[in-house]
């Protein structure tokens, strides 16, 4: 199902509020325990309205006495204690339960125990960074691979830099090109735009200029009828370019290392609470992911350009595993 048609300004071109109104709606789900907070922050549910499914602690007795309230027939998804879990196999329960309120590990069994619905509106994943050598575009070339499998995939350079399009072994052409056409661009022009890397997989944008603002909104809003799925390269989160391009995205990736100053660049960010931030090489405070530091493995992807492997690969692997389920 294609997405709903850009609005537009005065002049007929996109606006981020319209950007906002295409996204994908929320699923809703009845949270039972305040230890799931977090947990549906980061997956951004929606607890309002009718709940698809109940999520519930059932290591607290007055979230499961909660969770009795709703219809028997509305799937469950639980976390437990080891002795729960085995009492729940022992009497052949069919609830999914995990024993971690971890919302990478929770993602994944909310969206097995949902019905399956044909695709929405196309999904718009915006990676961006406090700042800069935290191996952004690694991620993002990386994550367009493994999520090209089985969906078409457009990968944005919205950098200008030219290292995605390295990545990725293309050359992308120069964002001048459809820059006179921002006010009325669309899926057509984008099109023209986007250069075949893979099978399922093609890259828009190039050197040696970064999208105005405006442009890159309207380029996200285009792409949302071109492909399955729109994974964005964005400058530092301060950046206006990253801010449009993050107001306009359904999910948002945030690399961070744990230094002094990305500690105080991320504070300053003041990025929304759902953006998944995700630990470049090491921990971070609150990390949705954190990546391991494997230079041999990101060596040998240079030397080639081919996708990393090793324990960095295995990581990526995992993450588009969760961004997948997380727009299904």
């Amino acid at each position: 199902m294609s997405a709903p048609q850009p609005g537009a300004t005065g002049d007929g071109g996109p606006t981020r509020e319209t950007a906002r109104q295409v996204r994908t709606p929320r699923l809703a789900v009845a949270v039972c325990g305040t230890a799931l907070d977090r947990t549906a922050q980061v997956l951004d549910l929606d607890r309002g309205g009718s709940p698809r499914l109940v999520l519930v602690d059932l290591r607290d007795p007055d979230a499961a006495a909660a969770a009795g309230a709703f219809p028997p027939d509305l799937p469950r998804v639980a976390v437990v204690t080891e002795e729960q879990r085995e009492l729940l196999t022992a009497a052949g329960s069919a609830v999914a339960t995990a024993t971690s309120t971890d919302p990478a590990v929770l993602g994944p069994l909310i969206a097995a125990v949902l019905p399956r619905t044909g695709r929405g509106a196309t999904r718009v994943i915006v990676v961006t960074a406090g700042r800069g050598g935290v191996g952004r575009t690694l991620l993002v070339s990386n994550l367009a691979h493994r999520l090209a499998a089985g969906r078409s995939v457009l990968a944005m350079d919205l950098t200008a830099s030219g290292a995605l399009g390295w990545w990725l072994g293309a050359t992308g052409r120069p964002w001048l090109e459809v820059a006179p056409l921002t006010a009325e661009l669309q899926a057509e022009h984008l099109a023209v735009l986007a250069v075949e890397v893979a099978p399922r997989l093609s890259l828009v944008g190039g050197p040696p200029r970064m999208p105005a603002a405006d442009l890159a909104s309207a380029a996200i809003a285009a792409a949302r009828d071109l492909v399955d799925m729109v994974i964005v390269d964005a400058p530092p989160a301060a950046d206006p370019v990253s801010r449009a391009a993050i107001d306009a995205a359904d999910r948002v990736l945030a690399l961070s290392y744990d230094d002094p100053v990305s500690r105080a660049i991320r504070e300053a960010a003041a990025l929304p609470d759902t953006v998944w931030w995700i630990g470049a090489q090491g921990p971070i405070d609150d990390p949705f992911r954190v990546l391991p530091r494997d230079e041999r493995a990101v060596a040998e992807a240079a030397a080639t350009r081919r996708a990393v492997r090793g324990q960095l690969g295995t990581a990526y692997d995992e993450l588009a595993e969760v961004l997948a389920i997380d727009a299904s």
